[in-house]
């Protein structure tokens, strides 16, 4: 490891010879016993053992820094000279400048020069200067890699562009010219003055010349305009050349990237469920679950399989010196947490729910898109139940619970209003069977066969009644004022006493709970009365003919016992002429 180091050190001054512009040792590259690059030497040297190579290598090394350290040195000191002897404010301002970078990089390249000649980490020994921070700086520092990248990738683009322009600026040059030179040669053939023709032919000799270059300028852009454009691809072409070579320069980069980023995101999501079998292996499945602790953390493992994927990627592209890959990470993370501060509320109040600690509890009963559930499961992934409905399970995301509220549910709280199988009558007045019904619509059965589909939440909104389990039919009959003496004692009875001996004929007796009559009030034009008849849940589907028999059987028997039937009377009166 230590000698991987040193070859590192070795080859980052080199690199930094090599910028500076100074010549390098000749040396010649061989290949160490561990399979490394090697150390340069020189090719007239014998061959020595690895570690004379290497000392030989940073002697030599230290010398080309020693002598770039010298050259440095030189050039402030030639700056300050001229700096003292310079006789005018500009020149002193611009070398005051040059001598103030020059000390800088001569600071750089002393400091560079102790670290490769101790070995030791200098840091400690440094006394850092406390810089004010800028964030447009730093901004424009990541967004350098990525507009290098985009101008590489427009630059042919770009430079026809750019042809084009100079092209039309030239030409617009070029016939200005021309017109100043027709207009100068019409102007001596009207025979001017000596004194004003010898003016006129230096100033069309002048515009002659600017005429005859502009025209040669024109040509040539125009010919490079024509060779680029002959020797540009297609926009298909290039779209498929430009990402080709940035798979060949940053593909394994992004390879390696993406599998940090699914090793820690599907490693940290493992180790959940993991936790979560262990847990549930150890009968503690039900408790654990609604523990603030188990859903802590819980939902720290599934941020940091998200945060630590993303740092995993950083990583990778820091390592690699990726800074285009690295700068459209950290814009896109700064893009999302932009993003995220409008929806913060509804973030915590989503974490909230997470943790069971919410608006919404596990266990208890919820109203969701118009119909009741309940909670069963609450996390990440929210399961809501509704035992009476067909496909009554829903699996949602836990943010589309952000508003809602739930409240526990009481014992014998139905959770729909009506079963499958149950006949019902609505309040529009239709009545049948339900067929089938699920969180998204209610299909009923008619009496003749007829299948009506109500949409979950409009059913629920038309007030079901339920007769499965036992109905009451409510009807009114009248009977004429000439009856009044009797209306309250005799009629209400014999009217009792016919309907329960001719219902049977239309359901069973056993189905037959309860038949009363009574005096209702005295309407306008007659006596009213209120007939009631409970029947049991079986003859639901006679309801119909039920309500028709007990009219049937009223006019019979005000027949029998010649009682009349009074009709609406209405009386007119004439106005006096």
């Amino acid at each position: 490891m230590d000698r991987y180091k040193k070859n590192l050190r070795i080859a980052a001054v080199s690199t930094i010879l090599f910028v500076l512009g100074l010549p390098l040792p000749s040396t010649a590259q061989e290949p160490t016993p561990d399979g490394l690059p090697g150390v340069s030497r020189p090719e007239s040297s014998p061959i020595e053992t690895p570690f004379e190579t290497r000392d030989t290598a940073s002697l030599q090394s230290l010398e080309a820094l020693n002598k770039a350290l010298s050259s440095q040195e030189e050039q402030v000191e030639e700056t300050q000279r001229r700096l003292i002897a310079a006789e005018d404010d500009v020149t002193r301002q611009a070398l005051g400048d040059d001598l103030r970078e020059l000390r800088k990089q001569l600071k750089e390249q002393r400091l560079q020069f102790e670290r490769f000649a101790l070995e030791i980490d200098l840091r400690p020994f440094i006394d850092e200067v406390d810089e004010s921070f800028d964030w447009q700086e730093e901004l424009s520092k990541l967004l350098k890699p990525i507009l290098a990248e985009l101008e590489s990738a427009t630059a042919e683009s770009r430079a026809i562009g750019e042809l084009r322009a100079e092209i039309n600026q030239v030409e617009e040059r070029k016939v200005l010219a021309e017109e100043a030179v027709a207009h100068l040669e019409r102007l001596l053939a009207e025979g001017p003055s000596e004194d004003l023709r010898a003016r006129l032919e230096e100033r069309l000799a002048h515009w002659k010349r600017v005429a005859d270059d502009t025209a040669n300028r024109y040509t040539a852009l125009d010919l490079q305009l024509e060779n680029r454009l002959e020797q540009r691809q297609s926009v298909l072409d290039e779209t498929t050349a430009y990402a080709k070579r940035f798979f060949q320069t940053r593909g394994l980069n992004l390879l390696l990237a993406v599998g940090a980023f699914s090793a820690v995101f599907f490693g940290v999501r493992f180790l959940s469920s993991l936790v979560d079998r262990l847990q549930a292996s150890k009968g503690a499945a039900g408790p654990a679950r609604t523990r603030f602790s188990s859903r802590l953390t819980a939902l720290l493992l599934h941020v940091f399989s998200v945060l630590g994927g993303l740092i995993a990627m950083m990583l990778v592209f820091n390592m690699a010196g990726d800074w285009f890959m690295l700068g459209i990470i950290v814009i896109f993370l700064i893009g999302v947490a932009w993003a995220s501060i409008k929806t913060l509320p509804s973030q915590l109040e989503t974490v909230r729910l997470v943790l069971n600690i919410g608006a919404v509890r596990e266990g208890e009963r919820i109203r969701f898109n118009g119909l009741p559930y309940q909670v069963e499961v609450l996390g990440f992934r929210v399961r809501l139940v509704n035992p009476h409905l067909d496909g009554g399970l829903q699996e949602i995301p836990v943010n589309a619970l952000v508003g809602l509220y739930s409240r526990p549910a009481g014992a014998d709280e139905q959770w729909f209003p009506t079963r499958t199988g149950d006949w019902v009558e609505l309040a529009d007045g239709r009545m049948g069977q339900v067929s089938r019904q699920s969180p998204s619509a209610v299909h009923l059965s008619e009496i003749g066969g007829e299948d009506v589909v109500y949409p979950t939440d409009v059913f629920v909104g038309l007030n079901p009644r339920r007769l499965s389990e036992g109905f009451r039919i409510v009807s009114t009959f009248g009977i004429d004022y000439r009856h009044q003496a009797i209306a309250t004692t005799e009629v209400p009875e014999r009217m009792r006493d016919r309907l329960e001996q001719e219902l049977p004929d239309v359901v069973p007796r056993e189905h037959i709970k309860a038949v009363a009559v009574y005096f209702q009030s005295a309407a306008a034009s007659s006596l009213d009365y209120e007939i009631h008849v409970d029947l049991a849940g079986e003859v639901a589907p006679r309801m119909p003919l039920v309500r028709h028999a007990i009219q049937r059987i009223l006019v019979d028997a005000c027949n029998d016992n010649g009682w009349e039937i009074p009709f609406t009377q209405i009386t007119l009166h004439q106005a006096p002429g």
